[in-house]
């Protein structure tokens, strides 16, 4: 057109307004579209709008009216000659213009519209100004609707848009075909609509060909849109430069939920392709940010990760120097690599942005998982270094999965939290934290009335564990009368506050005896003595399991099992272990290391307390495989009220000591009201 000219991809209108401005006899042409409005009673507003259209040869049509700048469009000019005459002005109708209305908005509404145009007696009975360019376009293929543009936000079509792929519409009427309109070029200044019939494309309307135009499909009905444009969309928008590495999506499957989901899915769909569109977000920021989360939350519960991920990702575009986007993404990277690893399967599916998935072994897909996390908490912190827990969730996600150089992070990302004013000492890092309690990683048990009569009581409890042993190992298989609840693995259970992802080797085993606010009444059937022992001499062990804060369990260790360094949840508890078997003693390999201090091992019969909100690790080192099973490790695990708490036995200890994360669960979506206070 203009060869002097650099034509931007993706800038089609700019373009047209480039090379008319540059360019010689050429203006950009435009037509007028009319909508129905929504907000009023059927049939009884209209509003016209400037539109663009072209045909393709297949004979549907394309709306390429104007909008943003960044969205693609088609080129479209003509010589000034044949332009300038769609821009004469009338103020009124004539009787044939009515009648050619008339039949655009039949063809525009299927016959539904009610309010019909008139043609105006005289010109002095003026009705609303009307653009003759509307006449014009009338002239020509009615287009079907199409999306209104974000500029004009009233407008809006009684039915769902379907502008791109809609059948071409009927021809109005040929001139030569009687009519009661008098003819138009009888008018003085009037114009010859017969040269509009059967109109064709001009070699100047033709499509400018760009592998890049992206179709967005938002407000499309389900019906209308095909797997291919779907997939489209998420394909365009994982091309954002500015987005940490992630895991592709299950295309397929989001789009078998959109196919046959609501409005939720719908509403996913319309959203990315608002901001594709550069489209304004039309909520104020808070409110936003909090029906994204709902939906967030929702798709999450439902155990469909994928879109709950597409709406932390359209969040973190929307609103990039926000925090949460950030975190949430990460903790639903953190969850995709928990189902795979502890889903048992040798091979997960890795989905493909391109639709072409194939299966990976599970620990790789973790890896990607982990590797794409770390990637999103640090763009967390980048954003907002006070933000607790995005250091919580990188630290522990660098605990579980130990990436190259991860104990170096830890250590660096914990010093940065102690500036910050978000912990005191690099080695204690608890989600919930009270400042005002007494910190040191180990405690003298003589000092606690509990510990005293554990050690008093250490027979009793360490027989009835031996002939609960000798139960299991004596069960047969074929007896269904024999219903003893066998040792479960530590993490397995639903509310386990011990984690079975930090076991590194080996196997961590429970006998759960108060865990989860309640008494296993199927365990402690088998330990009689032992719950009463617990309930009559520990009630701050029992109490703190009971208001949710703790455990107490029996906790087993197998020779060559590694337990990763990693806090506690509360400083507001410490930890008593009462030793029943230990087979070696810590310079033979059985030991636990607390913050920086030696480690130190554990003896039949006596209790050793320690705080774990401190960095802790525990060993059992397997040792020479051709000597003799050792046996197991076997030691009675129970959190209790630290001395110093004030609100112990309290349901809501937590939000009276530390209102902030009082509702921030480590590895859990965050309350936007929550994150927005924290920082």
């Amino acid at each position: 057109l203009v060869p002097r000219l650099s034509y931007r991809p993706l800038q089609s209108l700019a373009n047209a307004e480039r090379a008319a401005a540059e360019g010689e006899g050429l203006e950009v042409v435009r037509g007028w579209a009319v909508f129905e409005r929504s907000d009023r009673e059927p049939g009884a507003a209209f509003v016209a709008e400037r539109y663009w259209w072209v045909a393709l040869p297949d004979g549907r049509w394309v709306d390429v009216s104007p909008r943003p700048v960044a969205w693609p469009q088609i080129l479209l000019v003509a010589t000034a000659d044949e332009a300038s005459q769609l821009s004469r002005r009338k103020s009124v109708l004539s009787k044939r213009e009515a009648e050619i209305a008339k039949v655009l908005l039949k063809v525009r509404f299927g016959g539904g519209a009610s309010s019909e145009p008139t043609a105006a007696p005289t010109p002095a009975a003026a009705s609303a100004p009307v653009p003759a360019a509307a006449t014009a376009a009338a002239a020509t293929p009615a287009p079907a609707p199409a999306p209104a543009p974000a500029s004009v936000p009233v407008p809006t079509t009684t039915a769902a848009a379907a502008a791109r792929n809609v059948p071409a519409p009927q021809r109005l009427p040929d001139a030569k075909a009687p009519a009661p309109a008098a003819k138009a070029t009888g008018r003085k200044g009037g114009l010859d609509y017969s040269k509009f019939n059967n109109i064709e494309d001009s070699d100047d309307e033709r499509l400018v060909p760009t592998k890049d135009s992206v179709y967005l499909p938002m407000g499309m009905p389900r019906s209308a849109v095909s797997q291919k444009e779907y997939d489209k969309v998420w394909q365009t928008l994982f091309q954002a430069k500015d987005l940490p590495f992630t895991v592709a999506p299950d295309l397929e499957q989001m789009w078998g939920y959109y196919k046959f989901g609501g409005m939720d899915e719908q509403a996913l769909l319309d959203q990315a392709c608002e901001y594709l569109m550069k489209l304004p977000v039309k909520l104020q920021t808070m409110d936003y940010k909090a029906k994204t989360y709902t939906l967030t939350k929702k798709f999450e519960a439902e155990g469909r990760l994928d879109e709950a991920r597409m709406w932390s990702i359209i969040c973190a575009l929307r609103l990039p120097k926000d925090p949460d986007a950030y975190y949430n993404q990460g903790v639903l990277l953190n969850k995709a690599c928990d189902n795979a690893k502890f889903g048992g399967a040798p091979q997960t599916r890795l989905p493909s942005i391109d639709g072409e998935s194939k299966l990976v072994p599970t620990a790789q897909f973790c890896h990607l998982c982990t590797r794409a996390a770390i990637a999103w908490y640090r763009r967390c912190l980048k954003i907002d270094p006070k933000q607790k827990p995005g250091y919580i969730n990188l630290i522990g996600t660098l605990e579980r999965n130990e990436p190259n150089g991860w104990y170096e992070d830890v250590r660096a990302l914990a010093v940065q939290a102690v500036q910050c004013g978000l912990w005191y000492n690099r080695w204690q890092r608890p989600p919930h934290f009270v400042p005002s309690l007494l910190a040191k990683p180990w405690h003298d048990p003589e000092g606690f009335l509990m510990c005293r009569m554990l050690e008093a009581n250490f027979e009793t409890i360490r027989a009835e564990y031996e002939a609960y042993m000798t139960k299991l190992a004596n069960r047969k298989d074929w007896d269904d009368s024999d219903t003893t609840p066998g040792l479960g693995d530590v993490g397995a259970r639903d509310g386990a506050l011990h984690d079975g992802g930090l076991a590194k080797s080996g196997r961590w085993q429970e006998v759960p005896l108060f865990t989860n606010c309640t008494l296993q009444r199927e365990y402690a059937a088998q330990f009689p003595e032992t719950v009463r022992i617990l309930q009559t001499h520990c009630r701050d062990a029992t109490g703190l399991a009971l208001c949710g804060g703790g455990d107490v369990i029996l906790s087993v260790l197998t020779p060559g099992t590694r337990l990763r360094p990693h806090c506690g949840p509360s400083n507001s508890r410490l930890t008593c272990h009462l030793g029943i078997r230990v087979p070696k003693t810590a310079a033979e390999g059985c030991r636990i290391r607390v913050a920086a201090e030696e480690p130190r091992g554990w003896e039949e019969g006596k209790c050793i307390v320690f705080d774990d909100s401190f960095e802790h690790e525990v060993i059992y080192d397997a040792g020479d495989p051709m000597a003799p099973y050792p046996g197991d490790r076997v030691v009675m695990l129970a959190n209790f009220w630290h001395p110093d708490f004030e609100f112990k036995n309290d349901p809501e200890w937590r939000k009276k000591s530390d209102e902030v994360m009082a509702e921030v669960d480590v590895e859990s979506l965050p309350q936007t009201a929550v994150m927005k206070a924290a920082s």
